[in-house]
């Protein structure tokens, strides 16, 4: 009789990279139901008949798509949930869903890590700093910040405990597993819709440079305004984020009418906006960054920040690193490809984020339940 399985997902209220990779997943294992803590049904229909949300989805929705409201809750959420039933419980986690319950002498959890959660370990100064909250609760910032995220991390780590077998996105994210949680993880690269990207395969470039994902503040959407503010060159912004506002702000105060903001863009638009970048911008230091496999995919080259997961996913092979988040640095790697001086063959880069499939993905985690069976 084969394992009965359950997966964990933080929440499901909008796509992103993890929703891609919970997707893959979730067609692999067909007859796994999909435990959350919110779920949006609009965005992810499809799944309608197998998502088992928590208590807080009765919530009022304008809460629901606040997570930073949610926060105190969520590892309680997930406790909540009976999974008795099932012999293998897979989180995908970069918050508290792998804060479940489990029998150790007879199940098992695999945690498919995105990262241990940024804001409790190794970007908790920085989103102290530079997190935005409500004009209402700044007076109390202060005063509940530091316990309330003391608090999340005894839980964190009280959910990390119950997991039997870590598998990280990328090996910069197994050296946090091993910091953080003491334990060793294997890596897995997280997947895209390789296909679907590839093919919107380029033939040529329009002649912009373009970034996409979500306006919080390290994914350094503000580096690139200071950078193309002073190249003149046309950059494409797109997504949605507590930083949009902001970052049209800062581009309005430099006269950066170079810079046009997209806003949310359609998954069905977003190939052929790669395909037509000459370069797509990857600043921040990311876990791994599904967003540069997707436009390696469609043969475009990608200026990357020289940290994080992208040192894995990129390489120089199909795109120019730069070592420092400043403009500067931004700057003179985008003038070595705007000058010629450095080139990229469109077919080698397309094998690059070819490599990331979706069929890649599943099998090793397949590979890995299987062992386990």
């Amino acid at each position: 009789m084969p394992p009965q399985i359950a997966l964990i997902e933080d929440w499901l209220t909008n796509l992103g990279g993890a929703a891609r990779v919970t997707q893959a997943l979730a067609e692999a294992l067909p007859s796994a139901p999909i435990y959350t803590s919110v779920y949006t049904p609009s965005v992810f229909p499809q799944w309608a008949d197998r998502v088992r949300p928590s208590w807080l989805q009765h919530l009022p929705t304008r809460l629901r798509a606040k997570h930073q409201f949610l926060l105190p809750f969520l590892p309680s959420a997930f406790q909540r949930f009976d999974l008795s039933q099932f012999d293998i419980i897979i989180s995908l986690s970069s918050a508290f869903s792998k804060c479940v319950r489990i029998d150790p002498t007879r199940q098992q959890h695999i945690c498919y890590c995105h990262s241990p959660v940024r804001y409790l370990y190794h970007a908790r100064e920085e989103y102290k700093r530079t997190y935005q909250v409500p004009h209402w609760m700044r007076p109390l910032r202060a005063a509940l910040q530091d316990p309330l995220l003391d608090y999340l991390t005894t839980r964190d780590q009280l959910g990390a405990s119950t997991v039997t077998h870590w598998v990280s996105n990328s090996d910069y994210v197994a050296q946090r597993i091993q910091k953080y949680y003491g334990a060793p993880a294997t890596t897995i690269y997280p997947c895209t819709d390789t296909a679907t990207f590839s093919d919107a395969f380029r033939t040529d470039d329009d002649g912009y440079y373009l970034s996409v994902g979500r306006f919080i503040p390290y994914k350094k959407f503000d580096l690139l305004i200071h950078a193309f503010a002073q190249l003149g060159l046309p950059l494409r912004l797109a997504g949605t984020g507590p930083e949009l506002s902001r970052c049209q702000a800062l581009a309005d105060s430099l006269g950066a009418d170079n810079i046009q903001f997209l806003g949310f863009v359609d998954d069905s638009a977003l190939p052929a906006l790669y395909a037509g970048a000459r370069a797509f911008l990857f600043p921040p230091e990311e876990d791994f960054g599904l967003t540069p496999v997707e436009a390696m995919c469609t043969g475009t080259p990608v200026i990357y920040y020289d940290a994080g997961g992208a040192r894995e996913s990129v390489t120089p092979v199909a795109g120019i690193p730069f070592a420092q988040q400043t403009a500067a640095a931004v700057i003179t790697a985008v003038e070595s490809l705007q000058s010629g001086q450095i080139t990229f063959d469109p077919n080698t880069v397309q094998q690059r984020g070819k490599m990331f499939s979706a069929q890649q993905f599943t099998n090793q985690l397949l590979d890995l339940i299987t062992s386990m069976s």
